[in-house]
């Protein structure tokens, strides 16, 4: 049950995060169509960069009770070895929090007039976006494999020896499941708007419209990680393959929920996409996307198994030498 409850603490934060991350590069495209008199696609982007702005706190939040939950000494011991990359990606935190906020602000003010104006404001979207796509989920990624066991590191971590943990197999496979997540969850984010403007008498039309862009945008990534999927088990350490493969029951059984769910799915984000907007439908979708998620953070979860109790041993050694 715990275990649960972690991994939906989790799951929420990562979704949170999802939308932080792509949000800004969605907004890229709405604000494009904006600029070419498309009201709706304004109402669109407007949402979408407060959106992004807000969860991107919510996240940060959801992250510090994650860790809060599972921190101990040996917890404390791997975040010492990584305290260079924690610094400096609490910078780019504070960065990237900054330029989603003049973001957001841009966005209110209208459609800039000149092409240095559009231009400047369409490299902050890409800026914001990349910038949290490129340094989020690999820093986390990264620590959680060294919390594991699976992967060793010499002494403190420097840039040097990050960037060259960043590119083993299991790192880069699960970088791109969540970069084509964020796009996912973002798309279903647009869907919710959608559907509460389908509320409104007089907002059908926009509404629909809204939803239709976010099941497509949500479909290509969700139909992508098929794909990306059997790359991630096929580099995931053997211990993990193992316990997904019938080692764990438990892991079995939400590994195989999540999939008929991804499946359910798909099938739903075409429905939207292809103009189905009723109600009911959107409604499935929108839930499916959580509950697979959700899922999908508890797999992990289980598929990792070692509780944090112990690190590898260059690791205890740098800490004590710290």
């Amino acid at each position: 049950m715990l275990d649960f409850f972690l991994s939906l603490v989790l799951a929420l934060h990562l979704m949170c995060m999802n939308i932080a991350s792509a949000g800004p590069l969605v907004c890229l495209w709405l604000d494009w169509r904006s600029a070419r008199g498309d009201e709706v696609a304004r109402r669109a982007a407007k949402f979408l960069a407060w959106k992004s702005l807000v969860l991107l706190v919510v996240g940060v939040v959801f992250g510090l009770l994650t860790a809060g939950f599972l921190w101990n000494d040996a917890y404390h011991d791997v975040m010492h070895v990584f305290m260079y990359k924690i610094k400096w990606g609490a910078w780019e935190l504070l960065f990237s929090l900054v330029l989603m906020s003049l973001y957001a602000f841009l966005l209110f003010r209208g459609a800039p007039k000149s092409l240095v104006g559009r231009v400047g404001r369409a490299s902050i979207a890409i800026l914001t976006g990349t910038n949290m796509l490129y340094h989020f989920p690999v820093l986390f990624i990264v620590i959680s494999e060294v919390a594991g066991g699976y992967l060793e590191v010499p002494g403190q971590v420097d840039a040097a020896i990050f960037r060259s943990l960043m590119m083993e197999s299991s790192v880069l496979a699960r970088s791109v499941h969540f970069w084509f997540a964020s796009f996912a969850v973002t798309g279903a984010s647009l869907m919710g708007y959608g559907k509460w403007l389908l509320r409104k008498e007089d907002q059908q039309e926009t509404g629909a419209r809204i939803a239709i862009w976010g099941a497509r945008i949500a479909l290509v990534p969700t139909l992508l990680q098929i794909l990306v999927g059997v790359w991630v088990l096929s580099v995931l350490p053997a211990p993990m393959q193992q316990r997904l493969m019938g080692g764990d029951m438990l892991a079995v059984i939400a590994f195989a929920l999540s999939i008929v769910g991804a499946l359910w799915l798909m099938q739903q984000l075409a429905a939207v996409a292809f103009g189905d907007t009723q109600p009911r439908t959107l409604k499935m979708a929108i839930h499916l996307m959580y509950a697979v998620v959700i899922l999908m953070t508890f797999t992990t979860r289980l598929a990792s198994a070692r509780p944090l109790t112990s690190v590898p041993a260059t690791t205890l050694e740098t800490s004590d030498d710290g």
